[in-house]
């Protein structure tokens, strides 16, 4: 019985061509899903980021994303400095800049 079942297995030979073709395809696919979910959307927001960091100008009025409401009053290539009250000035890096609140 057991030469049998030896025999049977022996006999049987795997279409291991087909396997990884399904093998390839579903890993393009799952390739395409993860690209248009999570790079492309997010590629997106940062080129959104960057253009907006680079269209601020002086008396622009910005939220930090540590929630720090200020006008600013000096930009340079790397550092913003922000009035946040009569007096009280702090710099920060452009990349904390979440938001422009308004204009004036």
């Amino acid at each position: 019985m057991l030469d049998q079942f030896i025999s049977y297995a022996a006999d049987a030979t795997p279409n291991t061509s087909a396997g990884i073709i399904n093998l390839v395809i579903i890993l393009v696919v799952w390739g395409g899903i993860f690209y248009f979910l999570l790079i492309r959307p997010n590629k997106k927001r940062e080129k959104q980021h960057r253009e907006m960091l680079s269209s601020l100008k002086t008396g622009d009025v910005v939220i930090t994303t540590g929630g720090i409401k200020g006008e600013i009053v000096a930009i340079t290539d790397e550092f913003i400095e922000l009035r946040v009250d009569k007096g009280v000035k702090i710099s920060f890096k452009k990349s904390v800049i979440a938001n422009v609140y308004k204009s004036k």
